[in-house]
C-alpha cells in the first residue's frame, strides 16, 4: 500500500505499507479512489498545524467499501461495494478526532473509517468530484446562519477558492442576493447585514462594514492569532458566529446533481486543478500552496 504520512513535521511517501487493521472504533475499510489536498494538509506537512507524528495525511476523499471488522458482510446499513466518503471530524471512539491530523487519513490506498462517519454517494461520484464532499459540506455551513438575512445585504468576502465555492453553494441553494467580494475597497461602511469571511486577518474591516446588530460568520480556519478591536463590536452589538459544517448528505446531493449536468449546480471548471499520483506529492503540494490555486487531487485506487 502507498502512503503519504507526517514524519518530523514533513510529508513522507512510502510504498509496501500494510493495509490498516480494522478495530471496533474504525470498523470499515475503504479503498480510496481520489483524495483532495486541503490547506490544513499543507499546514500539517509544514509544521504550522500540530498533528500526530507518523499520521497518514488527508481528510477529503471518496472510495468504495471493501471490508468490515470481523469479516461481516454488512454493518449499520452499509454493504461492501457502497461508494462513500466521510465526515473527517467524526473519527475515534468518541467521534472527536480528525482523520489526517489526529488519526490516519486518506492519502493512502486504503483508510479505516468508523461506520458512523460514513457518507453515501452515487457511483458516478468516484472521481475528483466525490473527493470534494468535505469542502462542499464546509461551504454549506454559513447558510444555517444566513437564512435570517434572506433578502438583506449579505456578502462573502475573500479572494480564494473557499469564498468562490461558498458563493456557488449559496446560489445552488437558492440564495441569489449574496455578493462575492474579493477586495477591501469594495466593502462599504455599515452596509451589510451579514458578512461571511474567508480571510480572518480583515476582521476589523468586516465589523466596520456591518450594520449595527449585524452578523459576522467566521468561515476561515486559521490557526494564527489576529488582533481585534472589541469596542466597535460591542458598540454595534455585532454577533460573531463560527461555521463548521452543513449537512454532508445535502453536499452529496449537490455533487450528484453537478455530475449529472443539471442546471444551477457547481462550476467545477473554475474550482478544480490537476490530478497527481501520490508519489508526485511534492509537485502536488507546491501547486496547491500557490496563492489562488485550484483544488488539487491525488489519484489512488482508480479502476
Amino acid at each position: 500500500m502507498r502512503v503519504l504520512s507526517l514524519n518530523c513535521s514533513a510529508a513522507s511517501y512510502a510504498e509496501g505499507v500494510e493495509k490498516p487493521k480494522l478495530t471496533n472504533d474504525n470498523n470499515v475499510l475503504v479503498k480510496v479512489y481520489y483524495a483532495g489536498i486541503c490547506r490544513t494538509d499543507i499546514g500539517i506537512a509544514n509544521g504550522t498545524i500540530p498533528a500526530k507524528d507518523g499520521v497518514t495525511l488527508g481528510h477529503e476523499f471518496c472510495g468504495e467499501i471493501v471490508e468490515f471488522v470481523n469479516g461481516k458482510d454488512e454493518m449499520d446499513g452499509w454493504c461492501v461495494g457502497n461508494c462513500v466518503s466521510a465526515n473527517p471530524m467524526q473519527f475515534g471512539r468518541s467521534g472527536d478526532l480528525m482523520c489526517g491530523k489526529d488519526c490516519n487519513g486518506a492519502f493512502a490506498d486504503y483508510i479505516a473509517v468508523p461506520s458512523k462517519a460514513l457518507v453515501g454517494m452515487a457511483k458516478h461520484l468516484l472521481s475528483p468530484l466525490g473527493a470534494f464532499l468535505e469542502p462542499v459540506a464546509a461551504a454549506l455551513a454559513p447558510l444555517k446562519f444566513m437564512k435570517e438575512f434572506d433578502g438583506s445585504k449579505v456578502c462573502i468576502f475573500g479572494d480564494n477558492r473557499i469564498a468562490a465555492l461558498t458563493w456557488q453553494v449559496c446560489r445552488t441553494m437558492g440564495m441569489k442576493n449574496v455578493e462575492l467580494i474579493s477586495h477591501l475597497s469594495e466593502l462599504h461602511k455599515e452596509y451589510y447585514d451579514c458578512i461571511v469571511e474567508t480571510e480572518s486577518q480583515h476582521i476589523n474591516a468586516y465589523v466596520e462594514a456591518l450594520k449595527p446588530c449585524g452578523m459576522l460568520v467566521l468561515k476561515s480556519r486559521s490557526y494564527t492569532p489576529i488582533p481585534i478591536v472589541p469596542n466597535e463590536i460591542a458598540m454595534k452589538e455585532i454577533r460573531i458566529q463560527g461555521a463548521r459544517y452543513g449537512d454532508f448528505n445535502v453536499a452529496s446531493h449537490i455533487l450528484s446533481a453537478t455530475a449529472s449536468g443539471l442546471q444551477n449546480t457547481l462550476n467545477t471548471d473554475a474550482l478544480f486543478g490537476n490530478v497527481y499520483e501520490l508519489k508526485d506529492y511534492r509537485a502536488a503540494f507546491a501547486e496547491a500552496t500557490a496563492h489562488g490555486s485550484r483544488k488539487i487531487f491525488f489519484r489512488l485506487c482508480v479502476e
